[in-house]
């Protein structure tokens, strides 16, 4: 039976903190996870949802997609995959034009045969119950929150111990979890790169042998960061470290230093980003007139904020539409209004 690796949200195309750097950073990993495929000789590589950061990837992030897909499809390995809400449009998927291109395989409720292994795919369906498709063994990919790992997810973790299949590989959860129940293993790989802050733990990839259920954990190499808990001296342990490169992540609550003292000497220390959590209650201390609140910080913290709501697919592209800085203004009223149309015609 198949060797798969279980890989997802790669979220290639995120610009985050609004740098360069950080945006090359996602497509590497995703190059990362290609290469270990080629290494260990997997059966296919499977791709639980979020390929992308969003739903209009740019020339740079498709050109690296390209040449991670076309370098599977080189070695004979297939490269199977769903949606993600990051990713989703109407109509037409990202991962229907590689599998056009003969790169990639839409999995869908229809099992693709892997070496006599049925495989099941279930894109995201919004923030609202799932019920997983019946199988027939095999293995379900979904791009959903289990109710284990968020208290108002979408998916019952227990609908999957009786909807037939042997392994449930997921995404949208960015950190590895599994769970066993007789002979069902269900199993987040988590992201392949830091997409926020929080995300402390080392980023990785699941590999999986389908024929006895063993899992192996794959870490990847990727960028550095530095967390200071809010009990040490930011200056002193920016001071002792090596932060050449690094994205610096202070946990502060005393008065001094001040937020911009910090944020400045780890960028005189060759820091690629200096981020600072203030975690001190509102009445320890007074609003610091001198702190910076970049546009992309602002991005972020909506971005993420979204990422937890019940958003119909629907909403997403409406706020996608919103906060696209390609449209011009006065076309946002008119963008919508198509949208919303077209959706209503669909619904006809």
């Amino acid at each position: 039976m198949a060797k798969v690796l279980h890989t997802g949200d790669t979220h290639i195309g995120f610009r985050q903190y609004g740098l360069e750097e950080r945006r090359d950073d996602f497509a590497k990993a995703f190059l990362q996870v290609v290469q270990l495929a080629l290494d260990e000789e997997v059966s296919a590589v499977i791709h639980a949802g979020d390929l992308f950061e969003d739903r209009n990837p740019g020339a740079e992030d498709l050109l690296a997609t390209l040449q991670g897909l076309s370098t599977l499809k080189a070695a004979h390995i297939p490269f199977l995959g769903i949606v993600g809400n990051h990713e989703q449009r109407r109509g037409v998927q990202w991962i229907d034009l590689f599998e056009n291109l003969g790169l990639a395989v839409h999995l869908r409720t229809e099992p693709f045969d892997l070496d006599g292994v049925p495989i099941y795919g279930l894109d995201f369906t919004g923030r609202r119950d799932v019920h997983p498709p019946r199988c027939e063994g095999g293995v379900l990919v979904c791009h959903q929150l289990l109710d284990q790992v968020e208290l108002d997810g979408e998916l019952a973790l227990e609908t999957l111990w009786t909807c037939g299949a042997q392994f449930v590989l997921l995404g949208d959860y960015h950190e590895h979890r599994s769970w066993r129940e007789r002979d069902l293993l269900v199993t987040y790989c988590g992201s392949t790169e830091r997409w926020m802050l929080d995300e402390k733990k080392h980023r990785g990839v699941n590999i999986i042998d389908l024929h006895n259920g063993r899992l192996e954990r794959h870490e990847l190499t990727t960028r550095r960061f530095l967390y200071i808990p809010s009990d040490e001296d930011p200056l002193q342990r920016i001071g002792n470290s090596n932060v050449q490169g690094a994205v610096v992540v202070v946990y502060f609550k005393a008065t001094k230093p001040t937020i911009a003292e910090i944020e400045q000497f780890g960028y005189e220390r060759g820091a690629l980003a200096v981020r600072v959590r203030d975690v001190r209650t509102p009445t320890e201390h007074p609003v610091e007139p001198s702190v910076n609140v970049e546009f992309d910080d602002v991005e972020q913290v909506i971005s993420e904020a979204l990422a937890k709501k019940n958003l119909s697919p629907l909403a997403c592209e409406v706020d996608q539409i919103i906060r696209d800085l390609a449209i011009a203004d006065s076309n946002v009223d008119p963008e919508v209004t198509a949208l919303l149309e077209r959706a209503w015609r669909e619904k006809q």
